[in-house]
């Protein structure tokens, strides 16, 4: 994703067009074909590749077992229906954010119960906005330090005495 289409919707806002373009890119990124991945779900090649052209009704456990064959975040396909960005099943396949957001609303869900109905909006807001904040200094440190580290390598790289013979 580069910095000219990042949060720009892609030509079609088609769910079946923004699923399958996150499916694509999701199979590309583990260098799968898609016969290798029609294997793993247990799948005929045919049906797989009306999965992947967005050709098929929305099925869940589809999406969950492309999921386990490519070891990606099943929710984040989903969520990138939902927010019209295929580009995050890609950036969060490995980290599983949207399913750690998932597994926390379960986790609030099920302590909380009925309460959930009396929180108000400006908390719930002001809960995900700091949340988010925090990840986003999260990023932001973790970009520094490998900077950092990587300003150090090139140091040490010049300091190194050349071989000679």
């Amino acid at each position: 994703m580069d910095a000219e289409t990042k949060g720009v919707p892609p030509a079609s806002t088609h769910d079946g067009a923004l699923l399958s373009s996150a499916i694509r890119a999701v199979r590309r990124l583990r260098g799968m074909s898609s016969s290798e991945v029609a294997d793993a779900m247990n799948m005929p090649l045919r049906t797989y590749q009306r999965f992947e052209a967005g050709e098929a009704r929305h099925n869940p456990d589809h999406i969950h077992r492309f999921a386990r064959a490519t070891r990606s975040d099943p929710h984040a396909l989903a969520m990138a229906v939902s927010i019209g960005a295929p580009e995050l099943a890609v950036l969060t396949a490995d980290n599983q954010l949207v399913t750690s957001l998932t597994v926390g609303l379960q986790s609030f869900y099920r302590t909380q119960g009925e309460r959930i109905a009396d929180l108000d909006v400006r908390t719930i807001v002001s809960a995900v906005t700091a949340m988010f904040d925090r990840l986003a200094d999260a990023s932001a440190a973790q970009t520094e330090a490998l900077a950092w580290i990587r300003t150090g390598q090139d140091a040490l790289a010049k300091a190194r005495p050349k071989p000679g013979r």
